[in-house]
């Protein structure tokens, strides 16, 4: 069965691994994860698919290095964003968000 899936989403997830290990000194428990991600994902333009082929050419498409810096730079400027505001109580926590 075909599903909808947002690829844009998914090479957020993808590089916010490498974003937050090039910041250790910012949280990176799940709360901050998750609203690095959500911050990353408002300010980029969504990439939709319904079927295997065009599950297919999405990924060739999203593989392009202008859209692969166009989401670290959304990821950096999200990560300095929760960082002066995180919505927890300042500990750094350990939990992190699993691949799917």
């Amino acid at each position: 069965m075909t599903k909808l899936t947002n690829y844009t989403e998914k090479l957020v997830k993808d590089e916010l691994r490498m974003v937050l290990a090039s910041k250790p000194e910012i949280c990176h428990c799940r709360t901050c994860q998750l609203d690095i991600m959500a911050h990353a994902l408002n300010n980029l333009p969504p990439h939709y698919v319904a079927s295997d082929g065009g599950h297919i050419h999405t990924m060739v498409n999203m593989s392009t290095a202008q859209l692969k810096v166009q989401v670290i730079a959304a990821l950096v400027k999200a990560v300095e964003a929760v960082a002066r505001h995180p919505r927890h109580n300042k500990k750094r926590g350990l939990n992190t968000i699993s691949r799917q």
